[in-house]
């Protein structure tokens, strides 16, 4: 199969008509491929009970596995890890928060305490002009 032929929707034509034969639907195969226009080339990967079929089996395994006990341990470990992978994401956006939120309390009580000084600063400055006009 040349490179121009891998498109997504020929490609999965193509499976389609693969897991067909290897499902022994013959008539089924041949009137597809037909109406498809599918090529008949062999498949880039050739699984014996079909690459659609063995896909779908694994996907079914991990889907199933999220809301029912009968699954396969890689599809439990799968879903395990991707809970955890979730909650480190969680925890990492409620840590870059909780930074965030002390960042802009530290600069608040910077800019309040510039202000009190630019305060005290003009207060001298007053009280300066203040002595000056006494004398």
């Amino acid at each position: 199969m040349s490179q121009t032929n891998w498109e997504a929707d020929k490609m999965l034509d193509v499976y389609i008509h693969d897991y067909f034969v290897k499902r022994k639907l013959h008539a089924s195969a041949k009137a597809f491929q037909q109406e498809g226009k599918v090529s008949t080339d062999p498949v880039a990967i050739d699984a014996p009970g079909g690459f659609l079929f063995e896909w779908w089996s694994v996907f079914w395994d991990i889907f199933i596995a999220r809301t029912n006990e009968k699954h396969s341990d890689a599809a439990a470990s799968y879903i395990e890890t991707q809970i955890s992978k979730a909650r480190e994401q969680q925890q990492l956006q409620q840590q870059k928060s909780q930074q965030q939120m002390q960042m802009q309390m530290l600069l608040q009580r910077q800019a309040q305490q510039q202000q009190q000084q630019q305060q005290q600063q003009q207060q001298q400055q007053q009280q300066q002009q203040q002595q000056q006009q006494q004398q």
